[in-house]
């Protein structure tokens, strides 16, 4: 599938289910709002407690939505008349620890590769950058995964080189301009100094703006990487 059709196709996927994906992400901002009340008043030992949990269990929910996320839009794509959300939910929180061993293979191998030089480096990040989406979607687990995903990629490198750089770049482009624009806008409004913004501790409204953003720029990057996968996968059953 070409990278602008990829493109496009996230975009309308994201749109038409948006309720969905955005109600599920949304749960990112609770802990995010406890780290930002908990970490306004001085600092002491319960407070740093409380921050920390929250970060722990904001990260386990991010976790979490790159697993179930996908397995929502494999159902949606391959237009499944009914879903069932409480089962894909607890089927992620079951592959959840197997697609974490297989994201530390992963990178172990794949900084193995920039240790000894940069090119094999680069050539590992493209073969096994689908591992995750071979256990999340196919349900290979460890090494299978890394296998399958090198397999899925072999022959079509440069391509898959491409589509991998291409869209995280574009959406994260979109991202960091929507989220300067509105910092911008509100900076003027609030009369806010250039130096306060770039300074080591911005306006704590300049990182509520820039946290809404990256959270619901998310399911752009999972929505791509997984119609990138069920492409490739198409396209090796048929050969």
């Amino acid at each position: 599938m070409p990278i602008s059709e990829l493109l496009k196709k996230d975009v309308e996927l994201y749109k038409n289910n948006f309720g969905l994906i955005a109600g599920y992400v949304a749960w990112l901002l609770l802990p995010y709002a406890g780290l930002v009340l908990f970490t306004l008043p001085k600092s002491n030992a319960f407070f740093e407690t409380i921050t920390f949990s929250c970060s722990i269990i904001q990260g386990v929910i991010s976790l979490w939505l790159a697993v179930f996320i996908p397995m929502v839009i494999r159902e949606i794509v391959l237009k499944k008349e009914k879903i069932s959300l409480l089962t894909i939910q607890q089927q992620a929180w079951k592959i959840l620890p197997s697609v974490v061993f297989v994201a530390i293979l992963e990178m172990a191998v794949i900084f193995g590769g920039f240790i000894m030089l940069i090119i094999p480096g680069f050539i590992f990040w493209v073969w096994f950058a689908l591992s995750q989406m071979t256990v999340i979607l196919d349900g290979k687990k460890g090494l299978a995964a890394l296998t399958h995903s090198r397999e899925l990629s072999r022959g079509k490198f440069w391509p898959m080189a491409g589509r991998l750089i291409a869209g995280p770049l574009v959406f994260g482009t979109f991202a960091i301009c929507l989220c300067g624009i509105l910092i911008a806008l509100f900076a003027v409004i609030t009369g806010t100094s250039f130096d306060s913004l770039t300074g080591v501790t911005p306006p704590l409204w300049a990182d509520i703006i820039s946290t809404i953003i990256e959270t619901f720029s998310l399911p752009f990057f999972l929505i791509y990487f997984t119609l990138l996968y069920i492409d490739l996968t198409s396209i090796k059953k048929s050969e």
